[in-house]
């Protein structure tokens, strides 16, 4: 992902844009987190892949940028200069959640 985008707005026809894409097939059914990026920049941003399947069985797929507290992202920046065993064990890949979204009437 080239640019980070973050919800301004400059942006919201394309927020609306992926709401729309988020919502269609029936509405969700589940939200899969399938990538976090480490944070970057000198105020830390971390990019965020994830998916969202409808009730009609689409995906569709979507990255943002999450700001993360400056002393957080740092304090990982250092711990992984440094090779401290906690966080430079911590594989990106691997961090994934699937969360279904709750109905009414279900």
């Amino acid at each position: 992902m080239g640019r980070l985008r973050y919800l301004n707005p400059f942006k919201i026809r394309s927020a609306v844009r992926d709401i729309r894409r988020a919502s269609s097939g029936g509405g969700p059914k589940v939200l899969r987190l399938t990538h976090v990026g480490e944070p970057r920049g000198i105020f830390p941003v971390a990019e965020v892949e994830f998916e969202v399947e409808a009730m009609d069985g689409s995906v569709n797929s979507f990255a943002t940028g999450v700001p993360v507290p400056w002393p957080v992202g740092w304090a990982y920046r250092i711990a992984r200069k440094l090779g401290i065993p906690v966080i430079s064990d911590i594989d990106h890949d691997e961090i994934t959640a699937r969360v279904p979204v709750p109905r009414l009437g279900r």
